[in-house]
Order: C-alpha cells, then sequence, then structure tokens
C-alpha cells in the first residue's frame, strides 16, 4: 500500500467513512472523482458528476459546510455510489470530499472533523495513477476478448453467453439480450430474478428498441423507472440499455439491484458500449448461419421437387 492511499485510508478512518471520494472541479460545474479510500480507491478516474444535477454538492459549495444525508438504507448517494450514510464536505470551491458508511459512524463525527478528513484526503489523492489507468484498460481487453471468443453458432446459447459475459463484466446481477428478428429474448440471472412475465420482457425492450435512445443509462431507477410494462418491477436499482445493431437488431439491457446496490461507472458505460458492438458482431454471425442452415435445407426441398416431377 503507498502513502498516498494510506493517508486516505486514515482520513476515511478517523471518521468512522468505510469509503471516501475526492471530487474535483474539471470544468464550470463538472467534476471528477481522482481516488480515495475503500469503493473511492477502486472507482478511480471512473465518476464525473455535476453540481446542476447532485443537490448536496450543489449545497456543500454553497455553504462551505458539510452536508450530511441520512437514507436509513442503502440508496444512492451520487454518481453510481450507494450508500446508508454520507457527508459531502467542501475543501476547496473545487475540491469536494465525499464520505460514505454502511452505520451511523458519521453521526458521531463533528463538522470540524469531518472537514479536517477532507482535507488530508485532498492533499493525499493528486491524480489517478498510470497503474490505476492500466488496470481499467486491461479489465476491458478482458471483457472484450471472452465476448470474442463465444463461439457464434446457435443463436440462443450465444444469446446466453454474451448476457452473462456482460453482467459478469459490469458486475450485475440481471442482464437481458432481446433481437428483434423473431422476438427472441433470454434471460441472465446472477443473483436477482425479474418476476415480469417473460411476453412483458420483450414487449418494453421491443418499445425501447422502437424509442431509438441509446445508450440510456440510469443510475437510479427509482426517480426513472423501467420502461412500460416493467415500470411496476421492484428490485432494480440502476440499469443500462445498449442497442445491439446489424442482423442482430436488438437490444442489451444490464441491471444492479437490491442483492448489491450500485451504478455505473464511466467505465462501466464505456465497456457496455464496447462489448454491445461486440456482441453485435457475434450474433450477426450466428444469425447469418442459421439463415444459411435453413436456405440450405429449403433449397435442398425444392431440388427434390424437381428432381421427383
Amino acid at each position: 500500500m503507498g502513502t498516498t492511499s494510506s493517508r486516505a485510508d486514515a482520513a476515511a478512518a478517523s471518521v468512522g467513512a468505510c469509503d471516501l471520494f475526492v471530487l474535483r472541479r474539471i470544468t464550470g460545474n463538472r467534476f471528477v472523482h481522482f481516488g480515495g479510500s475503500g469503493r473511492g480507491a477502486g472507482w478511480a478516474g471512473l465518476i464525473e458528476v455535476s453540481s446542476d444535477e447532485e443537490s448536496s454538492l450543489a449545497a456543500a459549495l454553497g455553504t462551505r459546510r458539510p452536508v450530511r444525508l441520512a437514507t436509513g438504507g442503502k440508496e444512492l448517494v451520487f454518481g453510481p455510489y450507494y450508500a446508508r450514510a454520507a457527508a459531502f464536505v467542501p475543501v476547496t470551491d473545487d475540491v469536494v470530499v465525499v464520505l460514505g458508511c454502511e452505520d451511523d459512524a458519521l453521526d458521531a463525527a463533528t463538522d470540524d472533523a469531518l472537514a479536517a478528513a477532507a482535507t488530508m484526503a485532498a492533499e493525499a489523492v493528486v491524480a489517478v495513477t498510470p497503474a490505476r489507468q492500466l488496470a481499467d484498460e486491461l479489465e476491458e481487453l478482458e471483457a472484450v476478448r471472452a465476448a470474442v471468443a463465444v463461439a457464434a453458432v446457435d443463436v440462443a446459447p450465444v444469446m446466453r453467453a454474451l448476457g452473462k459475459i456482460a453482467a459478469e463484466a459490469l458486475s450485475c446481477e440481471l442482464a437481458a439480450v432481446y433481437l428483434a428478428a423473431g422476438d427472441r429474448l433470454e434471460l441472465v440471472d446472477r443473483g436477482f430474478a425479474l418476476r415480469a412475465h417473460r411476453s412483458d420482457v420483450v414487449a418494453a425492450l421491443r418499445g425501447v428498441l422502437d424509442d431509438g435512445r441509446f445508450p440510456y443509462c440510469v443510475q437510479d431507477a427509482s426517480s426513472v423507472p423501467l420502461p412500460v410494462p416493467l415500470d411496476s418491477e421492484r428490485g432494480i436499482r440502476s440499469y443500462y440499455l445498449l442497442e445491439l445493431q446489424g442482423p442482430a437488431r436488438g437490444v442489451m439491457f444490464v441491471a444492479h439491484t437490491d442483492a448489491a446496490p450500485r451504478g455505473f461507472t464511466l467505465l462501466c458505460r464505456r465497456l457496455g458500449l464496447r462489448l454491445a458492438e461486440v456482441a453485435s458482431a457475434q450474433l450477426g454471425v450466428a444469425i447469418t448461419r442459421e439463415w444459411c442452415s435453413r436456405e440450405a435445407v429449403r433449397l435442398h426441398a425444392e431440388f427434390g421437387k424437381l428432381d421427383a416431377s
């Protein structure tokens, strides 16, 4: 563990936080997460947020005092981050530190203690390290490799395999792959199963495809529900809708749930786009092979009729 991470960890521990994020202004009202402790270390460089969109961030900047959140349950705090309690602590006009925890530990910390911890963390975290950037690029490469390695033979197994790869790569508990041709649907359950009927899932994803709003990422499904008729589904916390193109025209859907509440980082969103591209190609090959097989059978039958006559 390096000196920077040790100081960030110490800052978080001093007020009982399990996660710490250092947000720095990059332009206007846009802030990027540069590093921190806990999940704040693992997501360094992968969160971008605006004070126009996050009221707690804006309030902390406006009042120059810590803004505390106590959700009572694990709820969205900012970006893709979910926690039971959190505090937005301004350090300067351009730096805000977010502290999060899974209990009431932050309640015992005074505003002065929060400010001291935030200052310590901000001074420790300077920039995203090259090693962190390379690790993110390697993660993306490995996911794409896995998708490319799927044998594009029968369409349904390819749909399931690609859905599973996407869910695993994005740490999701649920994935669905829908193809417009034939209204084909394959679901992947990694700890969460949709209660909705299969026909409702098909109808919802068909509607998404018709609307053509891609990519579409929702960090808080309670404020932007799933597309009709899935809008009554319970347990989805955040979701990502990606377009499949070419012969495999359709939708790839992945979601985080009550099983492990969180949202989608910038890496997740970038990786999702790349996987949708690969899935489109792989499924396109599988669909073409399926067509070739059907045509071969049909033509053989037609030639048989000619021979018979």
